[in-house]
């Protein structure tokens, strides 16, 4: 497969149910490195595990979750802070969540 993402550093919203999930998956095919964010409940932690497997066993290096209610500014914060020091940037940001509040995204960027 064309490696169309590599070296791109990826953070997905909803990313581990769904088309978030989708998502995640083809960019990790594609080369690129993901960051989900996920509701902090037991059952989408679970899915990231189910993910992780599904992913291949060189995953772990390349998919990482922060859980969080990303409606909370917080969590955006803290997906963009771990996402910039796991991988070093971030250069795709899929808002794929079922949250939708217009609001300035750089604004919790620090």
């Amino acid at each position: 497969m064309t490696s169309l993402l590599a070296n791109k550093v990826a953070a997905i919203t909803g990313g581990v149910t769904g088309i978030g999930r989708a998502i995640a998956l083809a960019y990790l095919r594609h080369g690129a490195r993901v960051v989900v964010n996920h509701y902090p409940d037991p059952t989408s932690a679970a899915h990231f595990q189910d993910m992780l497997a599904e992913a291949g066993p060189d995953a772990g290096a390349s998919l990482i979750a922060v859980p969080g209610d990303i409606a909370l500014a917080s969590t955006a914060t803290e997906l963009v802070e771990t996402t910039v020091r796991a991988f070093g940037r971030l250069d795709v940001f899929v808002s794929n969540a079922g949250v939708c509040q217009f609001q300035d995204f750089l604004r919790y960027v620090g």
